[in-house]
This record gives C-alpha cells, sequence and structure tokens, in this order.
C-alpha cells in the first residue's frame, strides 16, 4: 500500500502544474516519473493539451487507474499463492486493498476540486506590494492597505509610509550602517524614497538592496529586475547602481535599469542628465538623453538611440510595444500579472506586435488584443497561457 501512495500522488504534481504551484522538490519528484517511460510523457501531454476541466480529469482518472492497478496486480501475483493456501493471509491482503481503493476515489474527489479550483482562478493586474527585509532579518509586509502603516523609528533610522511606498530619514548614525533589502514579487510594484531623496520605482519581480544611510563619499546600491531612478544631485556624492558584477555612475538624473538574469543582458535607458555604463570586463560608455546602453550575455556593449518611452512607460501606468517580440511581450506581462506562458508552437515566439495597453486592464481584453497579430490563438487556463497557431 505504502508504494502506491506516492504513485497517486503523481496527479496532484500534474495539478500543481497547470497551479504553477510545482516546488523544487516536487519538480524532480515529476521528472522521475517521466522518465520511467514513454507512456507516462504521453499521458502527461494529454492532459495539457485537453482543452476543459472534464477532459484533463478523465485522462487524470486513467492515470491513477492505471498506476493502482499495476501496483495491485503486482501484489496479488506476490500473494497469490499464499491466498488460496492460508485464508488469514488473504483477508490480510484484502483489508488493506479496500482501503487502498477508498483512498484512490477519495483522491479522486479531491484532484476534481483541484481542476476546478484551478479553472476558476481569475488573472488581475499587479498591485503595489513588496516585502521589507530588515538588517536583523525580521520581514515586513508592504503594500497600500492603511491600516498596514509600518511607521517607525529603529535606532535612528525612521521608515515612513507614504502613498506608493515608503520613505526614509536617518540621524547621524555612529554604528556600523545597515543595510535594508526590498523584494518586489510578481504581481507587484513599489517605490522608496531614500534618505538623500532619490526616488526609485520598482517593477514586478525585483530585489534591491540599499543601506539606510549613504556615507559621505558614495551612494551606492545593488538592483536585480527592474527600477527607474530620479537620483538627487550632490557633486561630491555620486550615486552607483550595481547589477550582477556591473556598475551604472550618475550624478543627478533619471534613468530606467532592467536586468532579469534569465533574459540575459542589462538595458540602461538614460532620460534625462548623463550617466556612465562600466561593465565587469572596464568596457564602458557615456550615455546621453535618449540613449540606451545594452550590455549582452557575452559581454557585447553598445549604444543606441532609442524612444524613452518604450522603457519608462510602464511607471505611468502603460505598457508600449513597437514591433516587439511577442516573447518579450509576454515576459513583461507574465511578470504584472503573475501568469505562466507556454508555447505549443514555439515559432510563435517570433511574431511583432505593435501596441499601447494600460497596466491595468483587464488581462481578458488584453488577449483579444493579441489575437489581432493574425495567426497565433492565446488560450487562457486559470493562470496558465498557452500560445499556439490558429
Amino acid at each position: 500500500m505504502s508504494d502506491l501512495i506516492p504513485k497517486l500522488d503523481i496527479s496532484y504534481l500534474i495539478v500543481k502544474v497547470l497551479n504553477g504551484e510545482l516546488e523544487g522538490t516536487e519538480e524532480q519528484k515529476l521528472k522521475e516519473w517521466l522518465d520511467e517511460s514513454e507512456e507516462n510523457k504521453v499521458l502527461y501531454l494529454r492532459v495539457q493539451m485537453r482543452k476543459n476541466r472534464d477532459q484533463r480529469l478523465e485522462v487524470i482518472r486513467k492515470l491513477n487507474k492505471r498506476e493502482a492497478w499495476k501496483r495491485i496486480d503486482h501484489g496479488t501475483r506476490e500473494h497469490k499463492y499464499f491466498i488460496f493456501k492460508w485464508i488469514y493471509r488473504g483477508i490480510a491482503v484484502a483489508i488493506p486493498m479496500i482501503l487502498l481503493f477508498s483512498l484512490y476515489y477519495n483522491k479522486l474527489d479531491r484532484i476534481d476540486r483541484e481542476l476546478v479550483k484551478q479553472e476558476q482562478r481569475e488573472i488581475h493586474p499587479g498591485e503595489m506590494k513588496a516585502e521589507l527585509i530588515l538588517a536583523n532579518g525580521q520581514c515586513l509586509v508592504l503594500d497600500a492597505r492603511k491600516e498596514n502603516s509600518i511607521e517607525s523609528e529603529l535606532e535612528g533610522v525612521r521608515i515612513l509610509k507614504e502613498n506608493r511606498g515608503i520613505r526614509y530619514e536617518c540621524e547621524d548614525l555612529e554604528r556600523e550602517i545597515p543595510f535594508h533589502e526590498l523584494r518586489v514579487p510578481r504581481g507587484g510594484e513599489y517605490s522608496i524614497t531614500l534618505e538623500d531623496g532619490t526616488e526609485v520605482y520598482f517593477n514586478s519581480e525585483t530585489k534591491f538592496r540599499y543601506p539606510v544611510k549613504f556615507g559621505e563619499r558614495e551612494r551606492k546600491v545593488f538592483l536585480e529586475g527592474e527600477a527607474y531612478f530620479k537620483v538627487k544631485r550632490e557633486e561630491n556624492r555620486p550615486f552607483s547602481v550595481e547589477m550582477g558584477g556591473n556598475c551604472i555612475e550618475v550624478l543627478g538624473t533619471e534613468f530606467n535599469v532592467r536586468y532579469y538574469p534569465e533574459e540575459n543582458k542589462q538595458i540602461t535607458t538614460l532620460v534625462s542628465g548623463k550617466v556612465k555604463f562600466i561593465s565587469e570586463g572596464n568596457k564602458s560608455l557615456v550615455l546621453s538623453p535618449g540613449e540606451q546602453a545594452v550590455l549582452t550575455h557575452e559581454g557585447i556593449l553598445s549604444c543606441t538611440s532609442v524612444d524613452v518611452t518604450l522603457y519608462t512607460a510602464w511607471k505611468d501606468g502603460n505598457f508600449v510595444f513597437r514591433k516587439q517580440r511577442l516573447e518579450e511581450v509576454l515576459k513583461t506581462l507574465a511578470r504584472w500579472y503573475d501568469v505562466d506562458v507556454f508555447y505549443e508552437d514555439v515559432s510563435r515566439k517570433d511574431v511583432e506586435f505593435t501596441g499601447n495597453i494600460e497596466r491595468f486592464e483587464r488581462f481578458e481584453e488584453i488577449i483579444d488584443l493579441l489575437r489581432m497579430t493574425g495567426d497565433t490563438d492565446f488560450e487562457v487556463k486559470g493562470k496558465n497561457i498557452f500560445v499556439r497557431c490558429k
């Protein structure tokens, strides 16, 4: 009986894949099951390809029935001799089998409920939310609700709640200056006013590490994700942003930075002022307003003139795309709406899309807009988006 239970749990792992909730150890368990046979892989694909809940549930029922019978049949053969010879041993085998089938049908009911829940999950645009990790490891949940005010004073450091984020005020600190970290999840945005007056606006899936008070000679912060900076000008204290070993140096300026490691490139777009981009390999270039620096994963650094609106509109509540690959468009939307995208036809990644989208638009309307690209179709299953050719 104990050997069968893990096999029945495969159904739950498949449901969690559809929900986008599969975790590390569970992912390894599912992979091991898929590697057992080609039949397992075919069943898994059939579940993903089914167009409605009833069809997917039917495949999962067959999967459970097959795995249950495989184990029970094996156990029955092993005990066949004993069942015929000793009645009591037969009863000892039969009772666990009855319990096993009861467990099986209970699991099916729970799987049914999970699939219904997955189908009913609504897709909402992002909202103002983040986590603030203090120097002592304490985690504060940040959002827009008034009752969640975090106004506090921590050894000379005041954190004040503002409309779109938080603001720091600090006294002179004689001790070592502590660092805080802001984490903005998928489907979130937030902003900070640092103690020097610099304003930073954060897009979804971003981490930002910074000192609560800057030193006398420099102002240095660390970023992974996307942020828009309005740096307070100070001649004697340059401001720098470090991203994966590369650095941006500024005095007083406005610019947008995008660095998601999985995208294999870093993008810095200058709105006003002047910045210097310095790569880990000591390559550097100076940007003027309207210019953009791109550093590829291979270490190639280039500079081009761009329409800055395409890269900064997110801060003002819009997405602006101009002949952009569908894969890039959907990555941006996936972070904001917290959805997962799967390509049944990988050629769809290269389809170009042009359009202006309000950042708080209903997702269904965005999908209708994307369908106007031509021969590309989108199927929404819970919070999973399947992209295919029409």
